[in-house]
This record gives structure tokens, sequence and C-alpha cells, in this order.
């Protein structure tokens, strides 16, 4: 049985940790001092599903830590944003994990320099997660309260790194769709496509409706978040997605997700508005060394209020 460290108890963590738990890993979980207590009893999640009453599952971790102990952990998963990667904890976290796999959900350019400086770089996997996960109910959506998730029919995660096989394994046991994904930078990319638009609609009062006003200068930050991230990775940027493209998914995703879009994106970007401004002032600062345009990021970045918090 191999021994997983999931830090974070956030809603990726424990849908993650559920999929791991289910494919046979005993499952620990590092928190924050003062939630020791957290999940005693197992805590419920619910696959949503599209017109069919969601599926619930309860996950009781094998025990909830808030110092990581020196044990032969084969994995540490580390599902915490961007901004929090840059804590010191994770020297520590390196001190105690040894030789394990180091699993990182986070998209930030900056993200996997910044982990290699405290672990070899070959040790470290890229998740990119395709789910939605938020703490429920928004609505009526699910029977309690748990953490609810949505997996867009045919999606598949992507996982790169050299122990890519590893974490591939673990998830598809677990029940995870995951595909090894070999280019550098893949997730960065995705990042780089899909955040100016979430910064859009939280400059537009995290109104779908009010967005759509504002799409061409969303899709120009998008553009050129691409191609400095594509840059970074010295490959050219793929095609754009084009701006009436991301208007006709904006009325229609509303329509297929088993939940309220709206209400969604503004409890759990909000919660991450720090990740949000950190990733859009990483391509701004690396466009502008690399002479590159970033006129519609910098504005898009002064369209939104200070003060969000991780």
């Amino acid at each position: 049985m191999s021994k997983v460290l999931v830090v974070g108890a956030g809603a990726l963590g424990q849908v993650f940790g559920s999929w791991l738990a289910e494919g046979g890993a005993e499952v620990s979980f590092l928190v924050r001092q003062g939630r020791e207590g957290w999940a005693e009893d197992g805590v419920e999640l619910f696959r949503l599903r599209k017109g069919r009453p969601a599926v619930s599952r309860r996950l009781v971790p094998h025990q909830v830590i808030s110092r990581p102990p020196r044990e032969a952990w084969d994995m540490v998963w580390l599902c915490v944003d961007s901004p929090a990667l840059r804590g010191d904890w994770t020297r520590e976290l390196r001190g105690a994990a040894g030789a394990a796999t180091v699993v990182t959900i986070g998209q930030d350019p900056h993200d996997l320099d910044t982990l290699a400086g405290v672990w070899p770089r070959e040790s470290i996997v890229q998740v990119t997660p395709t789910l939605l996960a938020y703490q429920a109910p928004l609505k009526a959506e699910v029977p309690g309260q748990g953490v609810a998730y949505w997996v867009p029919p045919g999606s598949a995660m992507g996982v790169a790194g050299a122990r890519a096989p590893q974490v591939i394994d673990a998830l598809r046991r677990g029940g995870a769709r995951v595909r090894r994904v070999r280019k550098a930078g893949s997730g960065e990319v995705t990042a780089a496509r899909l955040v100016p638009y979430i910064a859009a609609i939280e400059s537009a009062g995290w109104s779908l409706r009010a967005v759509r006003r504002r799409l061409g200068g969303a899709a120009a930050a998008s553009r050129e978040a691409v191609a400095v991230t594509a840059a970074q990775h010295g490959g050219r940027p793929p095609l754009s997605v084009p701006a009436w493209a991301v208007g006709l998914a904006l009325r229609a995703l509303p329509l297929l997700t088993p939940f309220d879009l709206q209400r969604y994106l503004e409890a759990h970007f909000t919660k991450v508005g720090a990740q949000t401004r950190l990733m859009l002032d990483g391509w701004i600062a690396e466009g502008a060394a690399r002479a590159l345009p970033v006129t519609h990021l910098a504005a898009l970045r002064g369209s939104l209020p200070e003060g969000a918090s991780a």
C-alpha cells in the first residue's frame, strides 16, 4: 500500500485524496495548525452529474496532521495555490518527505522553478486539473454539506514529469481519467488561455452576462499571456481561441453544468484571488523583460480590485 500525504484540505485536495484512497493508497492530510480535528468522522464528496442525482462518496483520511512527520512517503501532493508554494514551509516538508514524488496542481509559469529550488526537478510531477470542485452546496444541488465536483464529459487531466507513470497509475486505480503529457509547458499554456478570462469575469462583478461586452480585451490579454508562456518554454504560441467562441461557451456552459456556474466562479476565484493576480503580474513582468506585448494584460490587471485573499 502506497503512502500519500496531501497538503491542503480544500475542495481539490479532498477530491484527489478520495481518488487516491479509492485506488488503495493510505492517504493522510497536512493542514494548518488548529485544523487537526478536520474530518474526524470523514467528509462527504458528491460527484455531480447533469440531469441525475449526485454520487456520494465518503473520504476517511488515515490521519490529519499539522506537522509533517518523517515517514517514507511515496507521494506528496501539493494541493495549495501558487502563492502558498512560495512559503518557507516547503523546505521543512522537503526534509520530512525524503525521496517522495512531489505532485503539484499549480499552473503558474513559475511554480515548477519555485519547487525545483526545493526538490530535485526529476521528482516533480505536474497535474493539470480539468474538474471543477467547491465547498457545497451552492444552492440545493446536493443533499448535504461537503465537497461537490464535476468532471466535464470526455475530459482527462494532463500529467507531466519524469515520474508521471506512478501518478497516472494511482489516479486511474481510483477512477480518475488522466493522460500523460510530454510537451513542456502545456499546463501553463492552458492556464494562460483561461485565467485572463477569469480575471475579466471578476472585473465584470462575476456577471457572465456583463463580461460578454469585454471579451475583446480579455481575448487579447489571453493571447499575450499565451505568447509569453510559449516564449518561456522556447516554443511558438498555439492558435488562440477567438472571442466569439468564448462568448458562445459562456452562453452554453451554464446550461451544461449541474450547478450554478456563476456562483461557483465567484466563490472559488474570490478565494484564490491572490493567485490570479500573481499570474497576471508574472506574465506582465516576463513579457516586458522579453519585449513582448502586455498592454491588454496590464489593462486587465489594473481593472481588478486589490486586497483579494488567497
